[in-house]
């Protein structure tokens, strides 16, 4: 079990006691300390104390060429002798039976690997209106599920907080180098193991791994937009595309009921309700993921738009040259 860490002072703790806490044996846990400067690799040998199945890494220097994150995983997979290879975000929390379920169904379906879908726990306003907004985006028009199970679609989807495959399925991929300049480092890694033939499953790990993701505004803000203006392959106009695309689904419904409304239009009107009744749904469907209360029903179009503004500003920055940034580090070069 990987776990590439950077400034994780704040959650690290409880990722690594819920690690040590699997009920399937033997296990190993390497927590490579990603050159933090806060208190990230003390809190987390605290946490294992003397538990020799621990393992802290000081992480080497970031390569050219590399993201931060993806460097940290090598390096661990490189250490690791399991055979198989699971990598969990530093501030995800794994219930005691999350790893052996997970073999069993990897193992079931065949395809040498699987993600699981966290609960995300939310507690501000930008994070339960948000969240759940950036959810249905991902599941609809990023990768839906059939398209991502298929074995000869393009579209791939994976939860970067877990990661489970077998070693053999992860060199065959490349691993994390054939990757190494990409931001959102799942997505890519789920694309190459479809490509030789495997599968990271997409399973709902709902009562299996849970995380805060982020805590408050600032943290959506910045998170969303570097997430959402490299979730897709290519130019960052083709990320200003998709940011339009999300708008308009927020606001077409809305103003379809209100010209319909202004022009007496029954079926305008009634396509427009339609519209915001499918809104509604989706954004109570999110909650099986992420749970928020029933009063914010009606939130997912200011969701959606938040999502739309944090994409754009993450694509117009590329466009103008400024490298995306994150943790404390800049990529100049990442894709």
């Amino acid at each position: 079990m990987i776990v590439p860490a950077r400034n994780e002072a704040r959650g690290i703790a409880a990722c690594v006691r819920s690690l040590l806490a699997q009920e399937h044996a033997p296990v190993e846990v390497i927590v490579v300390d990603d050159e933090s400067t806060d208190a990230t690799g003390d809190v987390a040998r605290a946490a294992g104390g003397a538990d020799a199945r621990l393992r802290l890494v000081a992480g080497a220097s970031v390569p050219d060429g590399w993201v931060g994150k993806s460097w940290a995983c090598w390096q661990g997979a490189q250490i690791a002798t399991g055979e198989w290879l699971l990598f969990s975000d530093a501030d995800v929390i794994h219930a005691p039976d999350a790893l052996g379920r997970t073999l069993a169904l990897a193992r079931r379906a065949g395809r040498g690997g699987v993600t699981l879908i966290p609960r995300i726990d939310v507690g501000t306003r930008a994070e339960r209106w948000v969240m759940p907004a950036a959810l249905v985006a991902i599941e609809t028009f990023v990768a839906p599920g059939p398209l991502a199970r298929h074995p000869r679609s393009l579209v791939s989807v994976a939860a970067g907080g877990f990661m489970l495959m077998t070693r053999d399925l992860y060199n065959r991929s490349g691993g994390h180098e054939a990757i190494r300049g990409q931001m959102v480092d799942d997505l890519g890694l789920a694309l190459r193991v479809k490509r030789v033939g495997g599968l990271l499953v997409p399973a709902r790990g709902n009562g299996l791994i849970g995380l805060r993701m982020y805590v408050g505004a600032r943290e959506v803000w910045r998170g969303w937009s570097k997430n959402a203006s490299f979730a897709s392959a290519g130019p960052p106009a083709k990320a200003l595309v998709g940011a339009g695309f999300i708008a308009a689904c927020a606001l077409v419904p809305h103003a379809a009921t209100v010209v319909g409304v202004g022009r007496r239009e029954k079926g305008l009107v009634g396509v427009g309700l339609a519209g915001v009744a499918a809104q509604g749904v989706l954004q109570r469907m999110a909650g099986a993921a992420i749970p928020t209360p029933r009063r914010d029903i009606a939130t997912l179009p200011v969701g959606m738009l938040v999502l739309s503004a944090a994409a754009a500003r993450g694509a117009v920055g590329r466009l103008v040259g400024r490298s995306p940034a994150w943790r404390g580090r800049r990529y100049p070069n990442a894709r």
